[in-house]
């Protein structure tokens, strides 16, 4: 009788503990049916943690993240199932069911690779094929739009540097016109313009001056022109009469 008891002491936490990781996996399926998947992770990774040595539920598990929208959750497990010891088959379905959760993230082309590595395992699947074209068309979009993207970035960068250019331009040429004074010559040359006014007023003074000379010398010529003639003509008609004929 004691021996019994003993039995039912030791067995009754292990036959607990099996009982509470089997009603965890049982609420996870029925909320995985009910498309509760929140829900269904949940119990799901309870049950993983708590089952016995051998049972394996990442299948089930990464299923339950991928509808739930938790993409990133359900690749990592993928990764990890991919790098088990399971079959070629189990494999492929890992890696295709991989390169879905990186579509679902955009990442097209760890998708890309990761069904070309599901084709490598099982080269008959066609809507592993399937996925792959569609990966890798979406691989192109991409990268045709970042292409874009960096063109229209090249473009305002650009104008951007043109504009600077402009301001500045307009910035310097406002700085030029703030030196000039009222004629619009820059300051610097304002009384350099007034010496070339002042050296001008004195040349002609100085051509006045010489013209009037040239007049004057002129008028002695003549002056002594006009001398020259009386004087040659009382020559011709002898000696004047000093006093009146009577």
């Amino acid at each position: 009788m004691k021996h019994f008891l003993y039995i039912a002491i030791v067995l009754f936490p292990i036959l607990s503990f099996g009982q509470e990781w089997r009603d965890s996996l049982t609420i996870a399926r029925d909320a995985y049916d009910a498309k509760n998947y929140g829900k269904a992770l949940k119990y799901y990774k309870s049950a993983q943690k708590n089952a016995p040595e051998g049972i394996d539920l990442s299948e089930e598990i990464a299923q339950s993240a991928y509808r739930d929208h938790q993409y990133e959750v359900a690749e990592e497990i993928y990764k990890q199932t991919t790098n088990s010891s399971r079959t070629g088959q189990q494999k492929a379905a890992d890696y295709h069911n991989l390169g879905n959760s990186q579509m679902r993230k955009k990442d097209y082309q760890g998708a890309v690779d990761s069904y070309k590595e599901s084709l490598r395992k099982n080269p008959s699947d066609s809507q592993t094929r399937y996925n792959l074209s569609e990966a890798m068309r979406q691989l192109q979009n991409q990268q045709q739009q970042k292409d874009k993207n960096k063109d229209q970035q090249d473009k305002q960068d650009q104008q951007d540097q043109q504009d600077q250019k402009d301001q500045q331009n307009q910035k310097n040429g406002k700085n030029q016109d703030q030196q000039k004074g009222q004629d619009g010559k820059p300051k610097n040359q304002q009384g350099q313009q007034g010496n070339d006014s002042k050296d001008q007023g004195n040349g002609g003074a100085k051509l006045q001056d010489k013209a009037v000379e040239k007049k004057l010398d002129e008028l002695m010529k003549q002056e002594a022109e006009t001398k020259r003639k009386l004087s040659g003509r009382s020559s011709e008609g002898g000696s004047t009469k000093s006093g009146k004929d009577w």
